[in-house]
């Protein structure tokens, strides 16, 4: 069947951060205390997304709170959220022509990200890439690797018409595969040798559709 949703992850898929904003705003924010989060901040988001079905400000001030011992109050989440948002990213290589090769061939782009919209929307506005995406599904709605998160990215096209293009090979490549949809993990390092379908370089789509 022909591919004409091609649903790409964000991070260190299309682009990567660069997290020395982040950092700087959880140091203004707890000090010296800043840096016992900052060692752990990933291992901690991936626990919230395994026992919660979407991010919440509520609940990740909480959840964080608790893991943490910081104040990590509403306020403190809000202002992560818009920090995250203005974060200098590089965008990966071959990104934006194999986009615009995506697109010359009338195909529908997505992307589904596990973070909050309002940051991840910002990012690609000020990346240049928000003017090749036509929708973008976030965290706040649903997680991956979630069954909902992927059939809302699907959108109004079938599975069969669908591929998933990420780095993460439970999140991207093997959570749309088992509800259906044909997914490509990107892995740069060539890190993952088992019998997978796999790119080095993003631009290799090209070669596939």
């Amino acid at each position: 069947m022909k591919k004409k949703r091609f649903i790409f992850d964000l991070d260190h898929t299309l682009m990567t951060a660069d997290y020395k904003v982040e950092k700087n705003y959880f140091r203004d924010v707890f000090k010296s205390d800043a840096d016992i989060f900052i060692t752990n901040v990933a291992e901690l988001l991936y626990e919230y997304e395994r026992l919660y079905p979407k991010y919440d400000i509520d609940d990740l001030s909480k959840f964080m709170t608790a893991r943490t011992g910081l104040n990590f109050s509403r306020e403190v989440v809000i202002g992560w959220i818009d920090s995250f948002g203005s974060i200098p990213n590089e965008i990966e290589d071959g990104v934006i022509e194999t986009l615009d090769y995506l697109k010359s061939k009338k195909g529908s782009i997505a992307v589904l990200t596990n973070w909050f919209n309002e940051s991840q929307e910002m990012r690609l506005r000020n990346s240049g890439l928000l003017e090749f995406v036509d929708d973008i599904y976030a965290g706040d709605t649903n997680l991956k690797p979630r069954r909902d998160a992927y059939l809302s990215a699907r959108d109004r096209f079938c599975e069969g018409e669908c591929v998933f293009i990420g780095d993460n090979l439970d999140k991207d490549y093997i959570g749309p595969r088992s509800f259906g949809m044909f997914s490509i993990l990107y892995d740069k390092d060539d890190k993952h040798h088992e019998n997978i379908v796999k790119i080095k370089r993003i631009n290799d789509i090209k070669k596939v559709f």
